[in-house]
């Protein structure tokens, strides 16, 4: 990989993925032990792409979600992910799943049951590794937060 080529693809001013967080209006407002979905969309720049949620032995960086510990709040269940595009890539010598233009990601979130009432803050992390036909940037987190009233 050509060294300029890299310095020009870590020196981008914007990432070639953009995510954001979402959830229903109705589903912000929830109970200690409620449950409710949050959609994290990543909108992919042309010629860019991301891998899938799933992990292939000698394969790329899969994109991972997590709810982080030390909030009142937990992942509920799997991630709802859309299908993935599947292709042999040359460099893995592998059928490598990802994807391209956007994609939304369903997290299921539970409240924990002994949670305060009042405002707090949903956090998610996405970590993920976005690469074009020439290179791969270094794999980055993504801290994605949402305000979310808790209710007794």
């Amino acid at each position: 990989m050509p060294v300029l080529t890299l310095l020009l693809a870590l020196l981008w001013q914007t990432p070639p993925v953009q995510w954001s967080i979402t959830a229903p209006a109705a589903k912000t407002q929830v109970q200690p032990g409620g449950k409710f979905t949050v959609t994290l969309a990543a909108e992919i720049a042309e010629g860019w792409h991301l891998y899938s949620l799933k992990k292939q032995e000698g394969g790329p960086i899969p994109t991972s979600i997590t709810v982080p510990e030390g909030q009142p709040f937990g992942r509920a269940g799997e991630i709802d992910a859309p299908p993935p595009l599947s292709r042999f890539e040359e460099t893995f010598q592998l059928d490598i799943e990802s994807y391209e233009g956007s994609a939304g990601f369903g997290v299921p979130v539970e409240v924990s049951r002994n949670a305060k009432a009042g405002p707090a803050t949903l956090a998610v992390h996405a970590r993920y590794q976005a690469c074009d036909n020439r290179i791969c940037l270094p794999p980055k987190t993504v801290k994605l937060e949402l305000p979310v009233e808790i209710r007794p």
